[in-house]
């Protein structure tokens, strides 16, 4: 018998419980509450329901339902929400803004709307603007694991890894089992190369939502990476047995049969089921950046080219025949017109270091680099400052005459005779070029800079002091945790450890003799600033590495060694320390 202080479930309480369920994937139980909502023109009830289809990824059913009910009622906060969160599924990032815009100003305390703001944001583009939006989240709810889930991809997404790495162990120590913290941290240690930790994130996720389609590609990444080649294969035939289309899926596949050193077989598998596909861009694509990743970058731009000739808006087409037509030593037609209406160069925040750096000497060639504002991240600006030519740092803002840095590509005369001109580009502060020439100068010459990488196949420290002549003073360039492993190779001097910013490396550089080592961000300052050096990348090098004649057409003072297949390096190594003692050589004679 019911107390007479308790009474039975109201529709709103069921509606409030149906969210709840929706929220932890409940959505069996969910769907049951909303069978029994027998009022179908409610608009809580009507959100419910659109809700769950979203869930189930239903989003075309889920938004006609949305488009009849926010129009009914259009000052309803969460319809007008879960429209703006449709548009987005569907690949409409303007109208997802516009609609979560609307949704936050009808109800500016839910922070559940700010923070789904904050993603179509970022899914437009707009990085630094999501990123303040959920910081404010985060200060207002600094419990809010979602919150700070979201900060940590953002903070990963500007190349702040250290940041996101703080902020998703802070989103742990709140929500421990949450597999889409754990594996978001995973992804951040696997880029900072903490491969062991990077698998055991993954494997906690996994255990956490054994059926997460997307926590099992991490996982297989994470096994291959760390050589567990079988195991990652394993992951990758079981999801395709009951979902045999998924592309990705096919690609990791492939990518996994490649690593074991069966690249003919990885191809002609891949091959077969795009055959299977020939309507799908997304599977072509994917054979694309296959043939990409074993160095036939000719048919690969093939397959990109014929996408886009198919699908002239499909964005990821263009951006691979962009980036295939560099690696093989093309260069757009220049289109010198539109520079004389560019006021402002923008950085994109999610711009690499890597290709930041080597697209930064085109900011001197422009027809008054002095007068250039320039909008980036402060971890582009710390590099900017030592450019050789001044440019003035600017605040972001609207204006239509801002234009990407990689877009001058396109407005310069650039081609491969003259991509090189005005090495070096960096300069080097002289306070700084003093301390380090005054620090190494105890050291026998001639001092060489050494760095490495981590995973089953990338370039380890034991393989570059391999390809490191006995004549020389090995330098360690390393400042992250890789530094540790010099505890196995006693003669490097360890200047890492006195390196904390870009201003520091370029000053410890510049006094060196040479750099060695696999494809990162000290091998590029040492190209911007003319420094000798050899590099070892992997057949599928990126487009920045382009050769005419066997030179590098980017960083003319490098010898670029290709190694022969994928974990193979033997042979790299030991042609690597021939081009090495003779660029020594060279520039002795010099």
């Amino acid at each position: 018998m019911l107390s007479t202080g308790m009474r039975a479930p109201n529709r709103q309480d069921r509606v409030r419980t149906v969210r709840e369920f929706i929220a932890a994937g409940r959505l069996e139980e969910a769907e049951e509450l909303l069978d029994g909502l027998v009022d179908t023109s409610d608009p809580d009830t009507l959100n419910a329901r659109a809700a769950l289809a979203l869930a189930r990824r239903r989003t075309e059913f889920a938004f006609d339902m949305l488009a009849e009910a926010a129009t009914v009622y259009p000052e309803h906060a969460g319809l007008t929400a879960n429209l703006g969160i449709a548009h987005g599924l569907l690949g409409r990032a303007e109208e997802a803004v516009i609609c979560l815009e609307r949704a936050a100003a009808l109800a500016p305390r839910n922070e559940e709307i700010k923070l789904a703001l904050a993603h179509a944001l970022l899914s437009r583009g707009d990085v630094a603007e999501a990123r303040a939006m959920t910081e404010t989240v985060v200060r207002d709810e600094p419990g809010n694991a979602r919150a700070l889930l979201q900060l940590g991809a953002i903070e990963f997404a500007l190349g702040r890894s250290s940041a996101a790495e703080a902020v998703l162990r802070r989103a742990t120590e709140i929500a421990p089992d949450d597999p889409d913290t754990l594996r978001n941290l995973s992804v951040v240690m696997l880029q900072r190369s903490c491969l062991d930790e990077a698998l055991s994130l993954a494997e906690r996720a996994h255990l956490r939502a054994p059926l997460d389609i997307a926590g099992l590609l991490h996982l297989a990444y994470c096994r291959a990476a760390t050589g567990l080649w079988q195991q990652a294969e394993a992951i990758c035939k079981k999801l395709l047995a009951y979902i045999p289309a998924h592309v990705e899926a096919h690609e990791i596949l492939a990518r996994v049969t490649i690593a074991k050193g069966e690249a003919d077989r990885g191809i002609s598998q891949l091959t077969q089921f795009v055959r299977t596909r020939k309507s799908e861009p997304s599977a072509t694509l994917a054979l694309a950046r296959v043939l990409q990743l074993v160095g036939r970058f000719d048919e690969a731009f093939e397959l990109a080219s014929h996408v886009l000739h198919t699908r002239p808006e499909n964005e990821a087409a263009k951006s691979l025949q962009t980036t295939l037509e560099l690696t093989l030593g093309h260069f757009p037609m220049p289109e010198p017109s539109v520079l004389a209406h560019v006021s402002q160069i923008v950085v994109p925040p999610t711009m690499g270091a890597l290709e930041f750096i080597a697209l930064a000497r085109l900011l001197r060639r422009l027809p008054s680099p002095q007068d250039v504002h320039v909008v980036a991240q402060p971890r582009h600006q710390a590099l900017l400052t030592n450019l050789a030519e001044q440019v003035i740092l600017d605040e972001a803002g609207p204006t239509s005459s801002a234009m990407p840095l990689q877009s001058l590509l396109r407005v310069l005369p650039t081609d491969a005779r003259n991509i090189a001109d005005g090495i070096p580009y960096l300069r080097p502060e002289a306070e700084l070029l003093t301390k380090w020439r005054d620090a190494l100068a105890a050291f026998a010459r001639p001092l060489v800079g050494i760095v490495w990488e981590g995973g089953a196949i990338g370039l380890s420290m034991e393989q570059v002091a391999a390809a490191t002549p006995n004549s020389v003073t090995p330098v360690s360039l390393m400042s992250g945790a890789q530094r540790h492993h010099m505890k196995r190779w006693s003669r490097p001097v360890d200047a890492g450890v006195h390196i904390e910013s870009p201003a520091e490396m370029i000053a410890a550089i510049a006094n060196l003799d040479a750099v060695i080592g696999p494809d990162n961000f000290a091998i590029h300052i040492a190209g911007a600033l003319g420094v000798p050096g050899v590099v070892f990348v992997p057949p599928g090098y990126p487009w920045y590495w382009a050769q005419a004649d066997g030179k590098p057409l980017w960083y003319p003072s490098f010898e670029v060694v290709v190694q022969e297949g994928l974990g193979s390096w033997a042979g790299a190594i030991n042609k690597g320390r021939r081009r090495l003692e003779a660029l020594l050589r060279a520039s002795t004679s010099d």
